[in-house]
C-alpha cells in the first residue's frame, strides 16, 4: 500500500507500508534529489512517546535536507508507534531491532548504496543496540543526543504517571509507594498507562537494562551530535565518561556538541538549523569513510 505526498525541495517524498510481522510499519521514504548522484543512505530510529511527536518537524526537516544532499531516508514507524500497526502497549525492543532491520534492508536494496542509521534519544540507543548486535548491516551512525541510562530515562518517564495522578488527570491517582510502586507492578507483568501510552513491562526490563556505555559502535563512522545551550562549553561529565568506554574499546566514535533548543521536549513546536547542516555534513564523511 503506498501514495504519493507533497513535494519537498528537488525531491521526493512516498508514503508507504513496508510488510512486517505483524501487520505493517508506516514509512516515509525522501527520495535523493533529481539530478544528484546518490550518496548512500540513512534510516532514522524515532524517540519514545511524546519525543517522538515533538521531534516530528525536526526528523521531517533533516530527513529532507539529506535527501537534497544526494541521501535516500527512510523515516519508520516502529510497531505501536505512529501510523504503524499495533497499539503502543504491544511494543518490545527485540520487534523494535526487527524493524530497524527492515527498514535498513529495504533501503539498501533501493538505493544499492551504503546505508546508516540515525537516531534521536532513545532511538538513538536503539540504532546503537542494532548496530552492537548486526555490524555489516549498518555503515554509519549519525546520533543525536543519546539516552545514556535506560533506567534513568525510564525512571523520568514514570515520573509522567506520579505527575498526572498529583493533577487528576486521565482519572488516575498518584500511587503511594511512588516510581518503586509502578516499578512493581511492572515487575509482576502489569500493563501501565503513562501519559496516553501503554507501556509493555517487556519493553520497561528491556530499557532499564540499557547502557549507552556498554553499546560500544562498530568500526564504522560514528558521530554523536550533542543538542547544547553552549556549544563551547566542555561536555557533561557523563558524555565524557561514556566517550572515553568507546574510544577504549577502539570505537572510532566522535562527540560534536551543537547549540541549540531540546525540541524533542520543549511544548512549542522548535527546531536547530545548525543540527540539520552539520548532520548533513558529517553524513557525507561517514558514508565516504564506510
Amino acid at each position: 500500500m503506498s501514495g504519493q505526498a507533497g513535494r519537498l525541495p528537488r525531491s521526493s517524498m512516498l508514503p508507504m507500508f513496508l510488510p512486517a510481522t505483524p501487520g505493517a510499519r508506516f514509512c516515509l521514504y525522501h527520495a535523493p534529489a533529481p539530478g544528484r548522484a546518490c550518496r548512500g543512505g540513512f534510516v532514522y530510529v524515532q524517540p519514545f512517546a511524546e519525543e517522538m511527536n515533538r521531534s516530528r518537524r525536526m526528523a521531517s526537516l533533516q530527513a529532507a535536507a539529506l535527501a537534497e544532499a544526494g541521501f535516500g531516508v527512510l523515516v519508520i514507524d516502529l510497531l505501536g508507534c505512529g501510523d504503524s500497526s499495533g497499539d503502543s502497549g504491544d511494543a518490545t525492543w527485540p520487534q523494535w531491532q526487527a524493524d530497524v532491520l527492515l527498514a535498513l534492508r529495504w533501503l539498501r536494496s533501493q538505493l544499492q548504496a551504503p546505508v546508516g542509521l540515525w537516531g534521536l534519544r532513545l532511538g538513538a540507543l536503539l540504532a546503537l543496540d542494532v548496530a552492537r548486535m548486526q555490524p555489516h548491516e549498518v555503515d554509519a551512525l549519525l546520533l543525536w543526543n543519546p539516552v545514556l541510562d535506560g533506567k534513568s530515562f525510564m525512571t523520568q518517564f514514570l515520573r509522567l504517571r506520579l505527575a498526572a495522578g498529583l493533577t487528576g488527570a486521565h482519572g488516575q491517582g498518584a500511587p503511594a509507594g511512588g516510581v518503586k510502586d509502578l516499578r512493581a507492578q511492572l515487575e509482576a507483568g502489569q500493563m501501565l498507562e503513562i501519559a496516553g501510552y501503554d507501556l509493555n513491562p517487556a519493553l520497561a526490563h528491556a530499557i532499564d537494562a540499557l547502557q549507552a556505555s556498554a553499546l560500544t559502535p562498530p568500526p564504522i563512522p560514528c558521530h554523536w551530535l550533542e543538542v547544547v545551550r553552549d556549544a563551547d562549553a566542555p561536555p557533561a561529565p557523563a558524555q565524557s565518561a561514556v566517550l572515553e568506554q568507546w574510544h577504549a574499546r577502539q570505537a572510532p566514535a566522535r562527540l560534536h556538541q551543537v547549540a541549540g533548543p531540546a525540541f524533542w521536549s520543549t511544548p512549542e513546536i522548535t527546531s536547530c538549523q545548525p543540527l540539520i547542516e552539520l548532520s548533513c555534513a558529517l553524513a557525507l564523511e561517514g558514508l565516504r569513510d564506510a
